[in-house]
């Protein structure tokens, strides 16, 4: 078993690697370094929407119950012929909020940003912006690494 350390997602291709890298530049003023870790989890995550590629999320989330959410909207989209062309999720903070000897508890606050998708024709169109939505992240070490093992929506 290998040591499990913040910014420790498992196996990641260069390419991961430089999106790690910008999701902790482009993070909302992340200080914990789970925030960090969670920077580079939302980037192969949003890899994964891009591409369509729905076994990647086994590189987010702890396992299927996790990741059912995020496998529903891939459904969804597949079956309306729809693509991401691109997307862009905009964490506006992030902070620890427990930790344990199993992983963190984060407390998030994000939004979809410029978001579009592309019809079976090959058009794009552009997705309506959200509003801010705060969230309780639990990251679970995993023998892979950082995981996401559950997300739900946080009190006001």
């Amino acid at each position: 078993m290998r040591a499990n350390r913040p910014g420790d997602t498992g196996p990641m291709d260069a390419l991961m690697g430089l999106f790690w890298l910008l999701a902790g530049i482009l993070g909302g003023g992340d200080e914990d370094p789970e925030c960090l870790v969670l920077g580079g989890l939302d980037a192969v995550r949003a890899q994964v929407f891009v591409s369509g590629d729905e076994a990647r999320l086994r590189d987010v989330y702890v396992d299927e119950r996790a990741a059912r959410a995020d496998t529903d909207v891939l459904r969804s989209y597949r079956e309306r012929g729809l693509l991401l062309a691109g997307m862009v999720l905009v964490r506006e903070s992030c902070r620890v909020t427990d930790r344990s000897q199993k992983g963190v508890t984060l407390d998030v606050v994000d939004h979809l940003g410029p978001t579009s998708v592309r019809t079976a024709d090959g058009r794009r169109r552009g997705l309506p912006r959200d509003g801010s939505t705060r969230r309780a992240v639990v990251l679970e070490r995993t023998d892979d690494g950082w995981r996401v093992g559950a997300v739900r929506r946080a009190l006001a």
